[in-house]
């Protein structure tokens, strides 16, 4: 009875949900069946995993009645029917265009001309600042039913059908390519491709540059183009322009998902070797932060990323008081420790490695990938500190770490590689430049090794 759909949807369900569910099924609008009310008043104060027994809220339920299955199901049914008319209410009660929409259109059915005129007002004041595909397709919507109304009233002669026509055009591209980038994008996580339909066919035809000054559009046109043809950095620029410009005329799903597409960018292009991209990168994640982009599904891995792109740059001081100021959004499970080996990396940076030791041990690790990042970490610490037998020990026990890990990914690949690299750099002779120049070479030309650019300026440092 627990994996039931209607107990599924309950734990889901807030205080405030279910007080607001319980005034909806005493609505004789809604519901005129008191048995309804009864098990919901039964499930209601039961808490998390105690939920009784089905013979139990029958008996609540129906109290002069022996227990019935079948009946009993039916009412579940019953109970969850209403509580999804409940949900759909309450998400279109607070959908403020929606509703107005729908009134636009019940006025055009009544040929209520002036009604239809005040609530399309209303419509349009709602829509201002809005910039998505979604308000595309409201206005045209909107601007249909009057049309449909004037030509109810044999006004036709008079109107034209070209704008509608027109506000359909930049509603279907706007969506398209919106779709278009997820799809790029899911393509590179499950490693497949996709039949993208008349796109190509859209950018041999369109006349682009009429449709641009519309940031929905816009904002996904340079979107794709960055996806399929990095190269063209311009995209990049105007993406990034138009996402300052706009971004928070976007809802926050889609800010989020816009702004991601652009630090992924940025990330891309620095693993490639622009360095310069780490500013640029540095820049999406401040403002995103500013519009509340990335603190939807705010994680650990999206925290470490921040504050190790601020010290890259060079940018202590920010990267301190956004781990002041963010690590609340955090999980709490993962609070402590990400910000403790955040911080440890902060203090590493300033040559504080006494204060990163302390943090590092502060820290623990549900995630590989993390507990590899800091295991670098300290193989950092320890050869610029001059502690070669505690690098030698670490080195080793990171080696069994590493190959008792199983379906290794290639992070875990990378790091492998920087433990070779660092065991060599460790053992080489300082007074041998050959053997010093063959390992740089070794490292630069190597793809997968984690820290190379730190290998690469130990390397330099060598006498």
């Amino acid at each position: 009875m627990k994996d039931g759909k209607l107990f599924q949807l309950l734990r889901t369900l807030p205080i405030a949900e279910r007080q607001q569910f319980r005034d909806f099924l005493h609505s004789p609008f809604h519901n005129k069946r008191e048995d309804c009310q009864r098990l919901w008043a039964a499930l209601e104060g039961v808490k998390e995993g105690q939920l009784p027994e089905k013979e139990r809220l029958f008996q609540k339920s129906y109290p002069k009645s022996p227990y019935n299955d079948q009946r009993f199901r039916l009412l579940q049914s019953a109970v969850l029917g209403l509580l999804e008319s409940f949900l759909v209410l309450r998400e279109f009660v607070q959908n403020e265009l929606q509703q107005e929409l729908l009134l636009i259109r019940e006025y055009r059915k009544r040929g209520l001309a002036k009604h239809l005129s005040g609530a399309r007002r209303r419509a349009e004041k709602l829509l201002e600042g809005l910039k998505t595909a979604d308000a595309l397709r409201v206005r045209h919507e909107i601007a249909l039913e009057a049309f449909q109304l004037e030509a109810q009233e044999n006004r036709i002669a008079n109107l034209s059908y070209q704008p509608l026509l027109d506000q359909w055009d930049e509603y279907y591209l706007a969506m398209k390519l919106r779709q278009a980038c997820s799809a790029k994008t899911y393509e590179s996580v499950a490693s497949t491709s996709y039949d993208y339909g008349l796109l190509e066919a859209l950018f041999e035809r369109v006349d682009w540059e009429r449709y641009l000054a519309i940031p929905a559009i816009s904002l996904y046109y340079h979107g794709y183009m960055m996806l399929v043809r990095p190269e063209e950095e311009a995209h990049f620029v105007s993406l990034k322009q138009s996402l300052l410009q706009h971004g928070e005329s976007f809802p926050l799903t889609e800010r989020r998902d816009l702004f991601i597409l652009a630090a992924n960018y940025c990330t891309r292009k620095y693993n490639e070797g622009r360095k310069d991209y780490a500013r640029e990168l540095n820049e999406i994640f401040k403002v995103g932060l500013t519009a509340g982009a990335f603190l939807m599904q705010f994680s650990r891995f999206t925290f470490r990323n921040i504050v190790i792109t601020a010290l890259v740059v060079g940018d202590f001081e920010w990267a301190e008081r956004f781990m002041e100021d963010y690590q609340a959004y955090l999980p709490h499970r993962h609070r402590e420790s990400t910000v403790s080996s955040s911080r440890a990396l902060l203090e590493y940076q300033r040559k504080n490695y006494g204060q990163a030791l302390k943090l590092l041990q502060k820290s623990e690790y549900g995630d590989r990938v993390l507990n590899l990042s800091a295991k670098a970490l300290l193989i950092k610490i320890y050869y610029e500190t001059g502690e070669y037998d505690l690098l030698d020990a670490h080195l080793a026990a990171m080696r069994s770490f590493i190959r008792r890990q199983k379906n290794m990914s290639y992070h875990e690949i990378n790091y492998r590689q920087l433990v070779d690299f660092a065991q060599r750099l460790l053992e080489l002779n300082p007074y041998d430049p050959d053997a010093k120049a063959r390992l740089r070479e070794e490292v630069e030309t190597t793809k997968t090794v984690a820290e190379k650019e730190w290998l690469l300026w130990m390397l330099k440092e060598v006498a």
